[in-house]
């Protein structure tokens, strides 16, 4: 090896490379196997290594942080813009419903146990001053309970009309809780909370006006905590317990509520949470219309068509045939709603409108087949509808 190539491969001795703060580069030609030397190349290249490796940590654990603490101020700006409105669901916003053309309890079909309830929830608005010096302090809470499609909306509504009768300009708002639940952080809790305060706001600015707070669905946020969603459902449920609260203190708010998943009291109660089931002093259950309300409702919807399209017996609550119907489809088992009861009514029309010739009128044969198109859809056995045939034979 040249003293050049020498050079190369090792470094110089101590005592070569500097004397005198001189730099000396001749290669020291004694030195044929460097071992102290190579020992210092490894510890240089290794400590060399080690530095750039910590560097680019260094370098990657800033950016890291940079970028959590950026994504968490864009999270954070996310959830105030979404809390206030500008995006995602907006449902704080409180605005009353229009019932002027919802019917009132005398054009609804009761059965004989919602009028007793009727009269009860009736003398409650009557007799309110009178109640208050017997020591109750405003209407209670109403909660109604059934299968859909037993008319719990409808009540709602024609209690809404009839406070209106006796408070002009009081309001109805509806809310469907289902609507509260937010896919956000803190979303559904606020979504409450907004909703609840603008209806109180609403009632006091109003206090001579009676303010019917419906609550939709009520077991969307009011159902017993269990399994994985209960640290949810108790946020929610806290929320709501909070702005009820709010709501009650306020007097002239109406408190009613409906929910679909229960059909008895202990059902109920054993559905919802106890502290807010406590707050409904009333719990009305309401359920699948009889033969005399579907009497009753056909009759009335028959009506309101032009005279000459309609057969009497169709009028005619005491006709045999209707009441045989009628009594039939309001049987356990059959689950014929008052909106199935619509549905009948309108598939009637349209299988006469078919077949129509002048001076033709709708029959109860039109009824029942429109009744037996509603039993396909509900799945009734062949027995059923065998049955059903005999019946109305």
């Amino acid at each position: 090896m040249n003293e050049i190539s020498s050079l190369g491969a090792y470094p110089l001795s101590v005592n070569n490379v500097k004397h005198n703060n001189v730099i000396n580069f001749k290669a020291d030609k004694s030195v044929q196997t460097p071992t102290d030397n190579s020992v210092q190349i490894d510890r240089f290249v290794n400590d060399y290594e080690k530095a750039k490796k910590q560097a680019k940590r260094d370098k990657n654990l800033q950016t890291g942080i940079s970028v959590f603490i950026a994504a968490t101020f864009a999270v954070m700006a996310g959830l105030a813009l979404h809390q206030s409105g500008l995006f995602g669901k907006k449902v704080q916003q409180a605005i009353a419903k229009d019932v002027s053309k919802e019917k009132t309890f005398e054009e609804l079909a009761l059965s004989k146990e919602m009028q007793k309830e009727v009269e009860d929830i009736k003398t409650f608005v009557e007799k309110e001053g009178l109640l208050k010096e017997l020591g109750e302090e405003q209407i209670p809470g109403v909660l109604f309970y059934g299968e859909p499609g037993g008319g719990k909306n409808a009540y709602i509504y024609a209690l809404t009309k009839y406070i209106q009768e006796k408070f002009p300009g009081s309001k109805l708002f509806e809310a469907n809780v289902l609507k509260f639940n937010d896919k956000y952080w803190g979303g559904s809790e606020n979504n409450v909370l907004k909703y609840m305060e603008n209806v109180v706001k609403e009632a006091k600015a109003n206090p001579d006006k009676k303010i019917i707070l419906f609550l939709d669905e009520i077991d969307s946020v009011a159902r017993k905590a269990s399994g994985s969603n209960a640290e949810i459902s108790e946020k929610i449920q806290n929320a709501f317990k909070t702005a009820f609260n709010d709501v009650l203190e306020t007097p002239n708010i109406i408190i009613t509520a409906a929910t679909n998943k229960a059909s008895k009291e202990e059902a109920v109660t054993t559905l919802l949470d106890d502290a807010i089931m406590n707050r409904f002093a009333k719990k009305v259950f309401v359920p699948l219309p009889t033969g005399e309300q579907h009497i009753k409702n056909f009759i009335d919807n028959f009506k309101q068509l032009p005279e000459k399209y309609v057969s009497k017996e169709l009028l005619d609550p005491n006709n045999e045939t209707l009441k045989k119907l009628c009594d039939y489809i309001s049987q356990d088992g059959h689950h014929v709603s008052f909106r199935d009861a619509i549905s009948i009514f309108k598939k009637t029309k349209l299988e006469f409108a078919k077949s129509y010739k002048d001076g033709n009128q709708i029959t109860i044969d039109n009824l029942k087949e429109a009744v037996l198109d509603k039993a396909n859809q509900l799945n009734w056995p062949p027995s059923e509808i065998e049955a059903f045939k005999k019946t109305l034979a």
